[in-house]
């Protein structure tokens, strides 16, 4: 009798490619076990790049949403260098020179990355940064994130933002006003922060779960907060607080940033009113 059992590893390497591309990430690292031909098939940066660019949509939105819609409506948010001029003069009325845009997969880039355009793209990281991105998106919906870093006075709903970077060092704040086309209003003041206290890491705490300034108010799976921020902590060391616009505008714009991939930085992206 004939056996029915089919040797996978011998599979061509295009159908093994093909098969992965199908699935989900921790399948795939198993794949990677099989055999040493299936590991290069699936290590390689073309499988990477097609993985990548099948499974999140990296089109930018026609419209901007969340805090970009926000700051690009001089009627959302309060401008506090221009109150002496004419009320029907708001030509200085703007935070972005050249706005960033967001991907339809929801990370914010800067406004002038154009993913096909970067030679240098190596998918294998790049995939890296948008998977932690994307957990770190999944959790501000799941487990009710918001920012409470500064005295918050409002809730800072939890967005993400990616862009290249291929220093050692975190960027500064001045980097980031230069990289985002901040007004330069803005480039006064900034907060900055990237020590740690003692009563900022309470992600063990029954109450508040959190860190860091970012807390979760879900009641649903306390445990399951107190795993995410114990992941979040692992990844965004070290990591650096930026504010821009403290005392000129409101909402502030707020950034978490960490090196979340070889040749790149992201994060948070929120906001926090200050008076």
């Amino acid at each position: 009798m004939a056996s029915s059992l089919v040797d996978v590893a011998s599979f061509p390497p295009e159908i093994i490619s093909k098969i992965a591309q199908f699935l989900p990430l921790q399948d795939v690292l198993k794949c990677m076990l099989v055999c040493k031909s299936w590991k290069e098939v699936i290590s390689s940066e073309s499988f990477y790049k097609t993985y990548t660019l099948g499974h999140y949509n990296f089109d930018d939105e026609e419209q901007p949403s969340g805090h970009l819609a926000v700051w690009q409506n001089p009627e959302e948010w309060f401008c506090y260098w221009n109150d002496d001029n004419n009320d029907d003069d708001d030509s200085d009325l703007y935070v972005f020179a050249d706005p960033p845009k967001r991907w339809k997969c929801g990370i914010v880039h800067l406004a002038e990355y154009k993913l096909e355009s970067d030679k240098d793209l190596r998918y294998k990281d790049f995939y890296r940064a948008v998977a932690i991105l994307m957990k770190i998106q999944k959790a501000a919906d799941e487990l009710q994130l918001d920012c409470g870093m500064w005295g918050n006075e409002s809730d800072g709903v939890i967005e993400v933002c990616l862009f290249p970077w291929s220093k050692d060092t975190l960027p500064t704040p001045k980097d980031i006003i230069t990289m985002f086309h901040f007004h330069p209003e803005l480039s006064n003041n900034p907060m900055e922060s990237t020590t740690l206290s003692d009563d900022e890491d309470n992600y063990d705490e029954e109450d508040d779960i959190g860190w860091n300034g970012l807390r979760s108010f879900s009641e649903d799976d306390k445990q399951k907060a107190v795993n995410f921020f114990k992941w979040l902590k692992k990844i965004f060391t070290p990591f650096i607080y930026i504010g821009i616009g403290c005392d000129l505008m409101n909402p502030v714009a707020c950034f978490l940033l960490g090196h979340i991939a070889p040749g790149w930085v992201g994060g948070v992206l929120t906001s926090v009113v200050c008076t």
